[in-house]
């Protein structure tokens, strides 16, 4: 009786007009709810399979993926699918609209993975406009790149081809209504919002998928590892539009804990420092109108000034040439092919732990070295455009503290800069003006015989006679021969390789080959320095410093380990060589401290006698006091203690822990994390609010230097009567 009921009442309905309509509306509904559920099925899959493809290419594995690398791709989907099925009439455009969006997506993962293969780093947002510039220098190098990876490029096409061969079957993908469309928006926002939420769940420490979304200051690599590679992306965008946290959320209250079982006490009242001891901070901080600049002044007036030591001056009135090397590192110093480097490297001023921080970016160690600062190699809140970059967004901002500044400021030295390549890219024909050097470029003073890379000994021939006869000089190169990639295309390589192969007493892969006769080009520049040095008689009395500005990521995993004669892991791979070398030392000088970059800067201050306001930079004197830290690019750092790993959270203590309290060792690590954090906000800080122009409008650093001097004349004099 029932079923006869049932089938009575939906004859009844049928013949019921109002009936029929709602039940067509109904059944309507579910068939574009269901359309659109699929659609977002599929999209989800395409983005998982992209993830995880480009995610194997660049870790080798998948077992380290958080949860959050997928879960972060729903809400994307549910946007991809409210993006799509617009057309009613025409259904033929729903398929060619979700065509474009999944040959958008390939190319954003294609461009992710070339320029990993190419630069060793996933593509910041930061760095976007630069592509230009990149893709019409590098285009040479990217034909090499794009052959030796066809067959991933062409697995990143499979969906976009399995969707053309649909289309040419004959399915059509469903509209659905404008009502839906927008409920796909607000359920995306509303997953996305909902994941975000959920983040503590795995915990809120900097290595966590919570700290990877809230910080501003987590580099690109680590926190894609962490969130995905696409949902990092569309984080950076949010950061690079709305900016991210302010300092007071990040800087932090550090202690000076000591390990070391002896630790002799020196009494405040017999020290001297390398500052301006009378630069009160404290006092600016509460003048400022501006918040963030008053918390960066306030951090400031908390950290110690670095004391004078032994090697203080110990370079008083010599003449410095200063160099940042183009992909250079120890593995570019060898007795036989590069004597002149292998010289240099184990004379002089030997730094037996320095680590080059940075994986690529030029003008990142570039940066570093000059100021003695971090760039941002996270989320900045940039402009696009080509220069790109904490580098270049220097250049309106008040660089008081660089190199070439100081020299003019505090020795009366004119600062000269040389760069065998053209001035505008990068924005070095107006970065390095601002920090205080005159400039010569490719075309802009010099001429060159190739274009990429050019001769580092064509710039020094054409170089040196503009300094080496004054009384004193200061003179920055950055150079371009050593850089990659590293086969015969590379015209120093060519130039260079049959010398090279002469000089190998064994046969090395390809790129390793190709590294030593690209590097080859800078032995003979830095040969052809030294004979003009000598011939002029201002060898001993000069000082030479040179390091590379990053990692030489043209080299292959089989390149370097058979120039290192060990395999590299994600730390050890960075351990290089920075040469501070000056021919009139008696004895080198061996030091053990940890140190990196931007640690380069301040011990050059030290060594020249140069008065400076330690707490101003990032990086410390290696013969000075404070917890010394060698720091990479992103955050794993190592000092005499301890090794960290600031995405995984692993530590390794280099110490026997058993003779020490796990309250100290605790303290030590927490302290030496916190230190890291706060001089790279601290960094970043500086390049937010233009700091130093609100330090040195301030204070009068030339009077200082007056009442230095006539406090050191009066010395003299005082000694030469006793």
């Amino acid at each position: 009786m029932c079923v006869l009921k049932n089938i009575t009442e939906n004859i009844s309905s049928f013949f019921n007009k109002d009936d029929r309509k709602r039940h067509k509306v109904r059944n309507l509904k579910k068939e574009e709810i269901n359309t659109y559920l699929k659609r977002m099925a599929a999209f989800l899959l395409v983005l998982l399979y992209y993830e995880l493809l480009l995610y194997y290419q660049l870790h080798g594995a998948l077992n380290t993926m958080s949860v959050y690398n997928i879960l972060f791709l729903v809400p994307i989907a549910a946007l991809l699918a409210a993006l799509t099925g617009w057309f009613r009439k025409r259904e033929r455009m729903n398929d060619l609209l979700s065509l474009l969006i999944l040959f958008v997506l390939s190319l954003f993962y294609l461009v992710d993975l070339i320029y990993y293969k190419t630069f060793g780093s996933l593509l910041s947002v930061s760095m976007l406009g630069g592509g230009e510039d990149a893709i019409t220098n590098f285009g040479w190098s990217l034909k090499a790149t794009l052959k030796e990876n066809i067959n991933t490029i062409l697995l990143f096409e499979v969906p976009v081809l399995i969707k053309a061969f649909l289309m040419m079957r004959g399915k059509k993908e469903g509209a659905y209504r404008p009502s839906l469309h927008m409920t796909g928006v607000l359920m995306a926002a509303a997953l996305w919002a909902l994941i975000v939420v959920s983040l503590p769940l795995s915990g809120i420490a900097d290595h966590s998928a919570y700290g990877a979304y809230h910080s501003r200051f987590v580099d690109t690599d680590t926190a894609s590892g962490k969130l995905g590679i696409l949902p990092n992306f569309l984080v950076e965008l949010r950061y690079a539009v709305l900016g991210g946290n302010k300092n007071s959320e990040v800087l932090q209250e550090t202690e000076n804990v000591v390990i070391e079982e002896e630790k002799e006490e020196v009494s405040e009242k017999v020290l001297h420092f390398n500052g301006y001891e009378d630069m009160n901070l404290s006092l600016m901080a509460k003048d400022s109108e501006d918040q963030e600049v008053s918390e960066l002044l306030a951090y400031l007036d908390k950290q110690p000034m670095s004391v004078r030591n032994e090697y203080t001056g110990i370079f008083k009135d010599y003449n410095l040439i200063y160099i940042c090397a183009e992909s250079f590192s120890n593995l570019a110093i060898d007795e036989k092919v590069t004597p002149t480097l292998y010289k240099l490297a184990n004379n002089g001023i030997v730094l037996k732990n320095y680590y080059n921080s940075f994986r690529n970016v030029t003008t990142n160690g570039e940066y570093a070295i000059l100021t003695g600062l971090w760039p941002d190699v996270a989320r900045q809140n940039t402009n696009m455009g080509n220069v790109t970059g904490t580098m270049g967004r220097s250049i309106h901002k008040d660089m008081s503290v660089a190199l070439g500044n100081m020299f003019e400021i505090s020795e009366g030295v004119k600062a000269r800069a040389y760069h065998n390549y053209l001035g505008y890219y990068y924005g070095r024909n107006q970065t390095l003006p601002n920090m205080g050097f005159d400039c010569q470029f490719m075309n802009d003073g010099m001429k060159f015989t190739t274009a990429w890379p050019s001769s580092d000994l064509e710039m020094m021939e054409q170089s040196i006679d503009d300094y080496i006869n004054d009384e004193r000089f200061c003179t920055y190169y950055m150079t371009f021969s050593g850089h990659g990639n590293y086969t015969t295309d590379n015209v120093m390589v060519s130039r260079n390789i049959k010398t090279v192969k002469g000089l190998l007493e064994e046969h090395l892969p390809t790129s390793a080959e190709g590294y030593l006769s690209a590097n080859y080009e800078l032995e003979k520049a830095l040969t052809y320095l030294l004979e003009r040095l000598e011939e002029a008689g201002k060898l001993d009395n000069t000082v030479i410093v040179l390091a590379g500005d990053h990692y030489p990521y043209y080299l292959t995993d089989a390149g370097y380990e058979a120039l290192k004669g060990e395999k590299g892991d994600d730390f050890e791979s960075f351990h290089s060589t920075c040469i501070i070398y000056n021919a009139g030392l008696k004895e080198k000088i061996e030091v053990d401290t940890p140190c990196c970059n931007v640690d380069i800067l301040p011990t050059v201050y030290n060594l020249f006698g140069i008065r400076y306001d330690s707490r101003l930079y990032a990086g410390t004197d290696v013969f000075g006091n404070g917890l010394h830290i060698a720091q990479l690019y992103n955050k794993n750092f190592i000092t005499e203690n301890v090794k960290y790993n600031f995405g995984s959270g692993e530590v390794t203590w280099l110490i026997d822990t058993s003779k020490y309290s796990e309250t100290l060792l605790d303290n030590y690590l927490s302290n030496a994390i916190n230190t890291v954090k706060n001089r790279y906000a601290y960094s970043i800080g500086v390049e937010d609010t233009d700091l130093f122009a609100c330090i040195f409008e301030n204070y009068d650093v030339e009077a200082a230097l007056r009442a230095e001097r006539a406090d050191t004349m009066k010395a003299e004099i005082v000694s030469s009567e006793e």
